[in-house]
């Protein structure tokens, strides 16, 4: 089945410099010194990032200075390292309470892992700090994953988080255990059917709730180059909210779990989605999710595969959000994605849009042998984001109202 080349809304913006990719099958080292050097990779960048702010949020300017190291694979072994540091140049409130250290940690070690991989036993493993890739599990965990693909079109997981931090130009939050002082477990499996039908039940259990899904898609062509997917994503949500909360339990979490109070009964959530996908050059996408009235309102703190960063309100009690979204990706050197969606709620309505681009581009390239090598890169983003919420509906990373202009560039070594 064919997976489309990026992810609305988070890829663009990301801090990828300090985020090796995990699970990578590149070819083995042979020796020692491949694996500390010659097979190794590593990246040190510095970028500055602006925001003005038109509304409850902050506004400020920054530099970030970040890098990681990963070794190369030997006997199936990788490790990987990798840390950032925030530095405010200019910050203004604009009437909010929150300060920068309310949306960037100054440090963070945000990578540091190690993982195997067996070919033969069809075995994967990772522990320690990485970027997660399960669907409410998409920030950086703190914790482990197991994957196991030995049988026939079926692959099988558990992630275990005691820890997720959120890490974009954005935001850097540190490590929090908010959800589950004792960790949250991740257990899906994934099934391979005829006629390119992908079925992906799963179980969601942290301190707060037990979620259980089922995510079913098909993809088919329309044309030689068109490709449709049709997404369908079933959960059930079982609350045990706490009535009351440790002292240095996030106040905006806390916020979100005390309204998730008035009612503690099951909850569901329907999602439809219909994709379109023209060669690794051009997707489109539109949906729909549907919240019963208890609500699901803690279910994307560690993460989720929405198109949006701010999906403040989806998953709140008897939400209906209607969305579209489009990207462009050119090699990735150029990149644009845009969507917009409208959730309607009982106690009101909340509209956002997003708009992003990405140039990627050489600065110093080299030739060595028969190609050229680039040893300085940069990267330039631009951004519109627009939030406009009437409802009492908790941002957990930001205010109720407010439209946000971003940029930033970025220099790699």
């Amino acid at each position: 089945m064919k997976k489309w080349c990026f992810t609305f809304g988070i890829l663009p913006f990301s801090l990828d410099a300090a985020a090796p990719e995990s699970y990578t099958r590149e070819s083995a080292a042979k020796t020692w010194a491949d694996f500390f050097w010659y097979k190794a990779s590593h990246e040190v960048s510095a970028s500055l990032f602006y925001q003005q702010t038109f509304g409850d949020d902050l506004t400020y300017f920054d530099a970030t200075f970040l890098g990681y190291y990963a070794t190369g694979r030997l006997y199936g072994f990788k490790a990987a390292a990798g840390l950032l540091v925030a530095a405010p140049i200019f910050v203004a409130t604009n009437g909010t309470s929150e300060t920068y250290n309310d949306v960037k940690q100054i440090f963070l070690f945000n990578t540091i892992y190690g993982d195997y991989i067996n070919e033969k036993l069809k075995l994967s493993m990772i522990a320690g700090r990485y970027k997660a890739k399960e669907e409410w599990n998409t920030f950086y965990s703190q914790g482990f994953g197991i994957t196991y693909d030995g049988f026939l079109h079926t692959s099988l997981n558990l992630t275990a988080s005691y820890g997720s931090a959120m890490v974009i130009d954005e935001f850097v939050t540190p490590f929090r255990t908010d959800l589950s002082s004792f960790g949250t477990y991740f257990l899906r499996g994934t099934f391979e059917l005829p006629y390119h039908i992908e079925l992906q039940p799963y179980v969601y259990a942290t301190g707060f709730f037990t979620a259980f899904g089922m995510k079913a898609q098909m993809a088919y062509h329309v044309a030689q180059d068109v490709e449709m997917e049709t997404k369908l994503h079933i959960l059930g949500y079982s609350k045990y909210y706490a009535h009351t909360f440790p002292a240095n339990v996030n106040h905006k979490f806390e916020l979100a779990a005390e309204a998730g109070l008035a009612n503690q009964n099951m909850a569901g959530i329907a999602w439809l989605e219909q994709e379109l996908i023209y060669l690794d050059l051009l997707e489109a996408k539109v949906g729909v999710i549907g919240t019963s009235q208890a609500g699901a309102e803690l279910i994307d703190y560690y993460g989720h595969t929405t198109p949006f960063e701010y999906n403040v309100g989806m998953f709140w009690g008897n939400a209906v959000t209607i969305y579209g979204a489009t990207g462009f990706n050119w090699n990735h050197i150029f990149e644009i994605e845009a969507g917009v969606r409208g959730s309607f709620l009982p106690t009101g309505n909340i509209v956002s849009f997003e708009i992003k681009g990405l140039v990627d581009f050489p600065i110093w390239r080299q030739r060595v042998g028969n190609q050229y090598r680039t040893f300085m890169k940069g990267k330039l983003g631009l951004s519109a984001i627009g939030v406009y919420n009437d409802t009492p509906a908790i941002n957990f990373y930001g205010g109720n109202n407010y439209t946000l202009l971003r940029a930033f560039i970025r220099i790699s070594i």
